[in-house]
């Protein structure tokens, strides 16, 4: 059965397609929309659902013809880009619809679809090749990060230098012009305060008038500075008054077996310490390698094959990526609404990354479509586990939630990008290397 009467293209990507429903599924879906109708109507002098059923099709024509072409437009679109062949990267925009009984219902969609490109067959690349084993002085790097974490602070009789922990108090003077009556008793900035400090000495987080003004003070010493703030965008100089109550140094343990041992249960000794490390420096760099691989393979693909995207498409994956950063700063507590932040801006500047990404996912999707390549039910198992983990909820209700909503058919489409990522890597890998199939699937670059 045909049901594209028309298709002309009105534009880069874009076509318009006008479709045809035969007059007998127009009137077999009209009779049942009618009937749901009746059995659910109230209408005075009839019980429920015994109304005359022509009564009904009088009464909520508007309603019926809507249901109709609800139900009818989605189903004979689908048939349409079936016997088109039209890959549609975003969905269509139907036009007004108008059911008739007893007529045949026509109605235009117009669609985006994808650009002309031929994928060839050769599927090698120039890919960067970094070294993934450990040097003695990485590893040497970690075991120090390592006995960091795990130091300890005691108090010393000297003067506190760079590194040190100091704790003491500091005292802030009132901002010049400053009038407490005015300000009442509410918390206002600019007035006078006292509080307690405990920091390290050239953190990166603490300012840098404290760090070198309470250097080479020793336990109930002070020192005075002055520090350059802005009011209503008006720089001004604020006194602070800083007294040291106790200097602390760092004490780094010993590296020896019974520390170590103390580290892990699979840890007995310094030798299983440093192999330990060993391991998780060598995973590092391995995914850093992977991931400059993969970013290395879709530029080269990009180029490869140059595109015009619909510019609805780029602005769909802006959408996503400024939903996604919002999502992550909800997920760290930060309240989107009262900060204010300048989305259009942002929007303007995610536009051009959107662009790559847009294009390689499309070049992605088509070397699947062409290679066969699809999710295994494994890969799509594991992606649930890692989303309900990071949720806090269980996989079922997070795979109910995602099929409610079209998102389970999303994460599918992300998936076979994925392997498809994986396969092009594994056709490009090293010799002396091997991706095997039962590997995680690996994420796109461009996060």
């Amino acid at each position: 059965m045909t049901v594209v009467v028309k298709k002309r293209e009105i534009g880069p990507c874009r076509q318009e397609i006008v479709i045809e429903v035969p007059a007998e599924e127009v009137d077999a879906e009209y009779l049942r929309v009618a009937r749901d109708y009746r059995r659910r109507a109230r209408l005075d002098g009839f019980r429920k659902g015994k109304a005359p059923l022509d009564l009904i099709r009088q009464r909520f024509a508007e309603a019926i013809g809507e249901d109709v072409s609800e139900r009818l437009a989605p189903r004979y679109w689908t048939l349409a880009r079936e016997e088109e062949d039209v890959h549609a990267m975003l969905p269509p925009s139907v036009g007004p619809v108008d059911v008739v009984p007893g007529q045949p219902l026509r109605f235009t969609v117009t669609v985006d679809v994808e650009p002309e490109v031929e994928i060839g067959d050769d599927r090698s690349f120039e890919l960067p090749q970094p070294e993934t084993e450990p040097t003695e002085a990485e590893v040497d790097e970690v075991l120090e990060q390592v006995r960091l974490e795990r130091s300890t602070w005691v108090p010393v009789d000297r003067s506190a230098a760079r590194g040190d922990r100091v704790r003491g108090k500091v005292h802030r003077a009132a901002m010049p012009g400053y009038d407490e009556q005015a300000a009442g008793d509410g918390d206002d900035n600019r007035g006078p305060a006292s509080h307690d400090i405990d920091l390290e000495l050239g953190d990166e987080r603490v300012w840098p008038e404290l760090t070198d003004n309470l250097t080479g003070l020793s336990a109930g010493q002070t020192a005075t500075f002055e520090r350059v703030e802005q009011e209503d965008n008006i720089e001004r100089q604020r006194r602070y008054d800083v007294e040291v109550h106790e200097v602390l140094e760092r004490k780094l343990p010993d590296v020896d077996d019974d520390w170590a041992g103390g580290l892990a249960a699979s840890i007995g000794s310094v030798d299983d310490l440093l192999q330990n490390l060993r391991s998780q420096v060598e995973a590092r760099k391995m995914e850093t390698a992977r991931q400059q691989r993969t970013d290395a393979l879709l530029d080269q693909l990009r180029e490869r094959y140059p595109v015009d995207l619909p510019e609805a498409v780029v602005e769909r994956e802006a959408l996503q990526m400024a939903r996604s950063y919002a999502n992550n700063l909800a997920r760290q507590g930060v309240d989107l609404e009262q900060q204010q932040l300048p989305w259009e801006q942002m929007m303007e500047e995610i536009r051009p990354q959107a662009g790559k990404r847009a294009h390689a996912s499309f070049l992605l999707d088509r070397i699947a479509r062409e290679d066969g390549i699809e999710p295994t039910p494994q890969d799509l198992e594991r992606a649930l586990d890692v989303m309900a983990r990071a949720r806090n909820t269980h996989r079922g209700r997070l795979r109910r939630e995602l099929e409610r909503d079209g998102g389970l058919e999303m994460l599918k489409i992300e998936l076979r990008r994925d392997r498809t990522v994986q396969a092009l890597l594994e056709v490009n890998a090293p010799a002396d290397q091997s991706a095997g199939a039962e590997d995680e699937p690996v994420a796109e670059g461009e996060g």
